[in-house]
């Protein structure tokens, strides 16, 4: 018997515990490699491939995220598969084995482990490598589709980086077992555990922190996005002392209430609960960060994708609209042509938009500094606003005497320029105008195109009394149409701007070519999200799958013990699944909590309502785990019982 063939028994003998472990670092090598192909291939290299450096840059961000997640939890989980074996490593030292020779024995079974993951890994990335580049084609709508090459640069970042990563945080973890006495090592798992204590104040401060972090989130908006990282702190500093702390007092509070203590298991549950809890604290709260990590990215991912058809009707009010600076002719493009290019390739045109108005001058602060400067508006009548309004289905101004409405066209933004009451002063020409400003709405109804970015609302009367005198060619006109299926008039759209006089391309504005550019955007953010999230999801179930194992060997000889008091099979299945289900769903519940919080608050940035978008996502997440769950209960339940003789 050498090391090597130890180490090798030791793998064999661990199987079970090494399972999900091996099976995440597989998953975790083979998407690294698959991206790193994409990354490194030719055709993206020297830009052959319409938006391939884009998609490039959002792999390399995500091949960043693989590592730094990687690097926590492989060492994790090597201290975890250290932690129970203290008193088998004791007694290889009592038997004569050196610390040198201990430390060689661990290192080679975790070198082994992490050689066969790579290489596994490497060779399902390959396997897969075809049908991710089909993949990308479809969704880069390209000609010709991405060849399938074999690509150097993949396997050498791919198997060099993984392997540098393996050893570097083998070799730190071999530190705290080398320098442990032999009795240490032996009676580790003798040391009684103490009734786990709890601090008011920490328990005071966690409220106070994810307090705090909600109602920053929940009043958050884009001007004042800089949120997001306090927020994120608040909310670390939260959760991780709501288990260490506030979840233990709880524990606690319920184990004094006797009437539910003695029914059925509950004592037995909740004893092991309450002097568990404090071990568990660590990897609740890892896993609740997880499970609300994915959850918010997965959920902003889907949501934007979801709402991009409403955001790009909200902010572009036309499927066509143009300003003409000279209202008196059409010098960007004629109408008629407009729509006879429509009707020839039969999109059916649902209403137009044709007004006029005068391009004045006002103050404005700034958003940042707050400091007053000149700002250019449209003024048009109430009329006019309440027609396409009318079309828009927004609700209509209503203005008297010298009142105005100022119309800012970004819903997103949430920012006041003007306030109710007050005095502005209009300019346009030689003429001033003072007007009381009855508030400002932020959504548009034009397309925001240079003059008509914002418009300044006045009623109708004031209005002809403003512009009397003033001549077509003084003012500027807005046009629009609104077409049915506009999502499927790209050909149109372009060739409408094809025929406009538009060189600057900053007075006519199509709705399809924007959206469709977002959307593909979007959907490869998506699609490069998904496996991001799917990895930290099997990564976040290997983790408590690796908790309930490791101390698969204490709990065989409790669950014996309680057998012999005359416990049944089916009590001690009761037993085993209330604390899986604690240990899977705690987290779980905490996390989707914060990522309820934190799609409110991409509500408030977005301005729409995510409810049905984020209850799907977290319904379809709550599957997953749930599926996870029942596969891990049955095997390890499977572990215990079968031990019972």
């Amino acid at each position: 018997m050498n090391i090597r063939l130890l180490a090798k028994r030791n793998i064999q003998g661990n199987a079970q515990r090494y399972l999900a472990y091996f099976f995440s670092i597989v998953l975790s090598v083979s998407i690294f490699f698959i991206y790193a192909s994409f990354i490194f291939h030719p055709d993206v290299v020297h830009a052959n491939i319409p938006g391939g450096q884009l998609i490039s840059k959002g792999l390399i961000a995500a091949e960043i995220v693989i590592i730094i997640f990687s690097v926590f939890f492989i060492a994790y989980s090597n201290a975890a598969f250290i932690q129970p074996r203290k008193k088998e490593f004791g007694l290889l030292t009592l038997l004569g084995m050196s610390k040198s020779q201990l430390r060689k024995l661990i290192y080679l079974e975790q070198t082994m482990v992490s050689l066969i993951s790579i290489l596994i890994g490497v060779g399902l990335g390959f396997l897969f490598s075809k049908l991710f580049l089909m993949a990308v084609s479809w969704l880069l709508a390209v000609e010709q589709p991405i060849s399938f090459v074999i690509v150097p640069e993949a396997f050498v970042y791919t198997i060099v980086g993984f392997i540098l990563l393996f050893q570097l945080l083998s070799l730190l973890s071999l530190f705290h077992i080398g320098n442990a006495e032999v009795v240490d090592l032996l009676k580790d798992k003798q040391k009684p555990k103490k009734t786990p204590f709890v601090s008011k104040w920490l328990v005071a401060l966690s409220a106070v922190c994810l307090s705090i972090s909600y109602y920053l989130a929940g009043t958050m908006s884009l001007n004042n996005s800089y949120r997001v990282l306090p927020i994120v702190f608040f909310v670390l500093i939260g959760t991780y002392f709501l288990f260490s702390q506030s979840i233990v007092a709880l524990c606690s509070r319920l184990y004094r209430k006797k009437k539910s203590l003695y029914g059925g298991t509950n004592l037995i549950t909740q004893t092991n609960l309450i002097f568990n809890i404090k071990d568990y604290s660590r990897l609740f709260f890892l896993t609740s960060i997880i499970t609300a990590v994915i959850l918010t990215a997965a959920g902003t991912l889907f949501m934007f994708s979801a709402d991009l058809k409403k955001q790009g009707m909200d902010n572009i009010p036309q499927s066509i609209g143009w300003v003409e600076n000279d209202a008196s002719v059409y010098s960007v493009i004629e109408p008629s042509a407009v729509e006879k290019t429509l009707k020839e390739d039969g999109f059916k045109i649902l209403y137009e938009v044709n007004m006029t108005g005068v391009p004045i001058t006002h103050m404005l602060p700034h958003m940042r500094t707050g400091e007053s400067s000149e700002n250019r508006s449209l003024l048009i009548s109430e009329s006019d606003y309440n027609n396409t309004a009318a079309l828009r289905k927004i609700e209509p101004a209503k203005l008297s005497g010298k009142e105005a409405l100022y119309i800012f066209p970004y819903g997103g933004l949430d920012y006041q320029f003007v306030h109710k009451g007050e005095q502005k002063e209009l300019h346009f020409g030689n003429r001033t105008i003072q007007v009381t400003m009855i508030g400002q709405r932020n959504q548009s109804i034009v397309a925001p195109i240079k003059a008509a970015t914002t418009l300044m609302v006045v009623d109708d009367q004031l209005y002809h009394e403003i512009t009397a005198d003033v001549p077509l060619k003084e003012m500027a006109r807005v046009r629009g149409y609104e077409v049915k299926d506009w999502e499927e008039s790209m050909e149109t759209s372009s060739e409408i701007e094809q025929m406009s006089n538009n060189p600057n391309h900053n007075q006519l504005q199509t709705r399809a070519p924007i959206y469709q550019e977002m959307k593909q955007g979007s959907i490869l953010i998506l699609f490069i999200g998904l496996f991001v999230s799917l990895l930290f999801f099997i990564v976040q179930g290997s983790m408590m799958y690796l908790r309930v194992f490791t101390n698969l060997e204490d709990k065989k000889i409790q669950i014996h013990a309680l057998h012999r008091l005359g416990l049944t099979k089916k009590e001690i299945r009761q037993i085993l699944s209330a604390e899986i289900r604690i240990l899977f769903f705690a987290p779980f519940l905490i996390g989707v909590i914060h990522a309820i919080v934190a799609y409110v608050a991409l509500s408030n940035l977005l301005g729409s309502n995510l409810f049905v978008y984020s209850a799907m996502v977290i319904a379809t997440y709550f599957l997953f785990q749930l599926l996870y769950y029942q596969v891990t209960k049955k095997m390890y339940g499977r572990a215990v019982i079968n031990s019972i003789k």
